[in-house]
């Protein structure tokens, strides 16, 4: 990799890049560097009294610069499921016809059907507002054009990141090409790595890129490892720190082969302090279930940028990280940092996805499925995302873009990591996805790493969030999971001692109804509270 030996990645959760980068430039402060050149320098953002959605009778809603230092806009979680997204770019949920032109023109109908302050919809942040994020991105480089993989929700984006498709079996041993999240089957039994238990059919179950890098001699936790964060005090009592929603997700990452490659957060921020990170580290944000009185009064609330919940720990993670990895000078001039979310959760964009996509399995090295979910042939990329480089071997003030027709998307980090590391793509077998992806390790363009180190800040001026939302669906997925660890744990206890768990079973099935029937996210606190401390007596 020459001058980078370390390469860290943090995927965040469900904002668009209007939402949360759209004003980081303007036509009076343009950035200073596009890559590739575009003459003047040019930036894909918002402009006032420009962009707007219509409602039923016809009434237009801007888009509104600014939240008032509000950080849990939208307070409700949009919709962010296939049909939807469709909706949300189309203006309907069937699926539109090939080579359809978005409109982009649908976000505040399919908001406004569910919610009543629906105008939050067209709400974007600023750069005062969200400044760790923006800091870096202007300090550094961003991506105005990086889309997600899938126009849908988190986990087929998540397994587009990680092995360039979101190909899985189904109950019926059918291979089916997903597009939306699948609800976990509840399961005492078996047992599978960390307290997780592997749910029937609800496995990605293709290669992954650090199969690939294991097959292809990078096998040591110092080539790469899956950083997790660190979790509640709920979880730390059952013993489940170790809980990686990407090994959970991913059928070939759970062999025990593979677990000196999964640690925890802690122990990323020690190591990047003292200049001993992994070649390559991937970073799982806290998945809503961070329990702070201090930052909300709402009891869960998470760190992964994910709405309805409070960004400002998102903030502080993600400045946690960057200062962690500029506090060691030697390991930070070798040091490539990749923010990327995994989809826009529903929030608004401008810019119209392109339709130019590659199928995955195209090339003949990844199977083609037995089914489509919902027909979505995966000819088109999702909603923008921001993609933020943060490099000392990148110029300040950075907006770049691919040079081809083919935009960025997830499976470029695929590609960019592999080509860094120096794996022959004929070795990759990822697919064609992740063999047409653009690459963009030439944005690292300094010969020298810069000696300056940007000073990134919070929002001193955040409100505390004072709206008890219905609870978004990571959140859910995460209270399941870990209700789910905690009987298994009380299972495994009554079958050592002989005792018959019907009891535990007919009370487990009870305890996930509750769960589905929550209303707010307060109350989906207070709910798996009340069960974890009956299973803990």
């Amino acid at each position: 990799m020459q001058k980078i030996k370390h390469i860290v990645y943090l995927m965040l959760e469900n904002r668009s890049f209007d939402n949360v980068l759209g004003w980081l430039y303007d036509e009076q402060n343009p950035p200073k560097n596009n890559i590739p050149s575009q003459g003047t320098p040019y930036f894909e953002g918002l402009k006032e009294n420009t962009y707007y959605n219509i409602d039923q009778e016809g009434k237009k809603y801007y888009v509104t610069k600014g939240t008032d230092n509000k950080l849990d806009v939208p307070s409700y979680d949009p919709n962010e499921v296939y049909e939807h997204v469709n909706n949300q770019v189309f203006g309907s949920e069937a699926n539109p016809n090939q080579g359809q032109k978005p409109t982009m023109g649908g976000f505040y109908k399919d908001y406004v059907a569910f919610y009543n302050n629906a105008s939050q919809i067209m709400q974007t942040y600023t750069p005062d507002e969200l400044p760790v994020l923006n800091g870096l991105a202007k300090n550094f480089a961003v991506s105005d054009m990086y889309f997600s993989s899938v126009p849908t929700q988190t986990n087929c984006n998540r397994a587009f990141a990680a092995s360039g498709n979101s190909l899985g079996i189904t109950d019926d041993n059918v291979l089916t090409a997903w597009v939306n999240n699948r609800d976990v089957p509840f399961s005492l039994s078996p047992l599978h790595i960390s307290g997780v238990t592997k749910p029937a059919g609800n496995q990605f179950n293709q290669s992954t890129l650090w199969n690939v890098l294991y097959n292809n001699g990078f096998n040591t936790p110092d080539d790469w490892t899956l950083f997790n964060c660190s979790g509640t005090a709920w979880e730390r009592e059952l013993d489940v720190e170790g809980y990686s929603y990407t090994r959970a997700l991913m059928e070939q990452l759970q062999s025990s082969d593979y677990d000196a490659h999964f640690d925890v957060m802690d122990n990323f921020l020690t190591k990047a302090k003292n200049g001993t990170l992994p070649t390559f580290s991937f970073l799982e944000p806290e998945w809503g279930l961070i329990k702070n009185i201090i930052i909300t009064k709402l009891g869960i609330n998470g760190n992964d940028y994910h709405p309805p919940t409070n960004l400002q720990p998102g903030e502080i993670f993600v400045k946690s990280i960057y200062d962690a990895l500029t506090s060691n000078k030697e390991a930070w001039e070798q040091t490539l940092f990749i923010i990327n979310f995994d989809e826009h959760g529903g929030t608004y964009d401008h810019v119209a996805p392109p339709w130019n996509a590659a199928a995955p399995w195209d090339n003949k090295e990844t199977p083609t499925p037995t089914a489509y979910e919902k027909g979505f042939e995966f000819d088109r990329f999702g909603v923008r995302v921001p993609l933020i480089l943060v490099s000392p071997l990148i110029e300040a003030s950075t907006v770049f873009r691919a040079s081809g027709d083919v935009p960025y998307d997830h499976t470029s980090v695929i590609a960019t990591i592999l080509t860094m590391m120096g794996v022959s793509k004929d070795k990759w077998n990822l697919g064609s996805r992740v063999a047409n992806a653009p690459t963009f390790e030439n944005i690292l363009t300094l010969s020298t790493p810069r000696t300056d180190v940007p000073e990134i800040q919070v929002n001193a001026n955040a409100k505390v969030a004072d709206v008890d939302a219905p609870p978004n669906d990571i959140q859910k997925i995460m209270a399941q999971s870990i209700l789910t660890s905690a009987l298994q744990q009380k299972a495994q206890k009554q079958s050592l001692t002989n005792t018959n768990n019907q009891a535990t079973e007919d009370n487990a099935k009870d305890m996930f109804q509750s769960l589905k029937e929550v209303k707010t996210i307060s109350e989906l606190s207070s709910v798996l509270e009340t069960h974890l401390k009956t299973i803990l007596k």
